[in-house]
């Protein structure tokens, strides 16, 4: 078995982009963002 560790990861943000006649919509941006480290799991009192 193989040893392997995603090191980036790819994100989707929207961002308003204004065309040529003024008008504003929104597009989807994707980058590459360096993976974080698995959430810590919190445990809540019942």
């Amino acid at each position: 078995m193989r040893d392997s560790q995603m090191t980036e990861r790819l994100t989707m943000h929207w961002q308003p982009v204004v065309d040529e006649r003024g008008r504003t919509h929104m597009e989807a941006r994707w980058t590459d963002e360096p993976s974080r480290q698995a959430p810590v799991q919190a445990s809540h009192a019942a």
